[in-house]
């Protein structure tokens, strides 16, 4: 497993990867409201496929990762992703998504450490 956080004001994330075998899942969550919001999922070969619950728009966040981590993992993934934050400001999610894309980048870092 990797974990990962970032906190800025009054915003905070946590990213959660486990790995299943070859396959790894990724679960960023955060804000006053974890949930569950948008589910992308890819492989190397393949497209990348995103599920939209509700009205959440969480998908900028896990297309983004999921495009960069599709170059640089080998296996299959999935990243699930829902923050909510209360009241918050254009510039909170703004910074809050901008958050979410560095972990992703993190991950990927890791990942490359670690050879996967």
């Amino acid at each position: 497993m990797i974990h990962l956080e970032k906190e800025s004001g009054r915003i905070r994330l946590v990213l959660d990867a486990y790995f299943m075998g070859e396959d790894i899942v990724v679960l960023i969550s955060g804000g006053d409201q974890p949930h569950l919001g948008t589910i992308t999922a890819g492989a190397r070969l393949e497209p990348v496929q995103t599920v939209q619950l509700q009205n959440h728009k969480e998908f900028y966040i896990t297309e983004e990762i999921a495009v960069r981590l599709r170059k640089e993992f080998a296996g299959n993934f999935a990243i699930c992703c829902g923050t909510h934050l209360d009241h918050a400001t254009k510039d909170e999610i703004r910074v809050l998504t901008d958050m979410a894309i560095q972990l992703g980048k993190e991950l990927i870092e890791e990942l490359k450490q670690a050879r996967l």
